[in-house]
C-alpha cells in the first residue's frame, strides 16, 4: 500500500497530462481513494506537490495504522450477492465498498 497507492496516483495524473498534450481536455473528473486526489490535481484544486504529499502521507498512515489488521479483496459480484455469501461470517467480513453494479470490495479479519 505504501508503494502501490502513490504509483497509481502518479499514473493517473500522468495519463491526464498525456491526454492534455494531445488536446483532450476533460469536462469533469472523478475518482475514488487515491483517484480522488488525482482528480483534484487534474481539476486544479490541488497542486502536484500537494497531491503527492497527500497520497504519500495517506498511504503511509494506511500502512502504519491499518495494515495487518484485516484484509481487502475486490469481488466481481453485485452487492446483494456478496452480502448473501458473507452472511455466514457473522460480521467478521463484510462489504467495504461498492465500486459498480457488479464490483464490490470485501474486508474483514485476516
Amino acid at each position: 500500500v505504501d508503494v502501490v497507492q502513490p504509483v497509481l496516483w502518479a499514473v493517473m495524473v500522468s495519463l491526464a497530462a498525456l491526454w492534455r498534450s494531445f488536446g483532450v481536455e476533460p469536462a469533469a473528473v472523478v475518482g475514488h481513494s487515491q483517484g480522488e486526489v488525482a482528480a483534484a490535481c487534474v481539476a486544479g484544486g490541488l497542486s502536484l506537490e500537494d497531491g503527492a504529499r497527500v497520497v504519500a502521507v495517506r498511504s503511509r498512515l494506511v500502512l502504519e495504522k491499518l495494515s495487518g489488521r484485516g484484509g481487502m479483496v475486490s469481488v466481481s459480484l453485485p452487492v446483494v450477492d456478496a452480502e448473501e455469501r458473507l452472511a455466514r461470517f457473522e460480521g467478521r467480513v463484510g462489504v467495504a465498498a461498492v465500486n459498480g453494479p457488479s464490483s464490490v470490495v470485501v474486508s474483514g479479519e485476516p
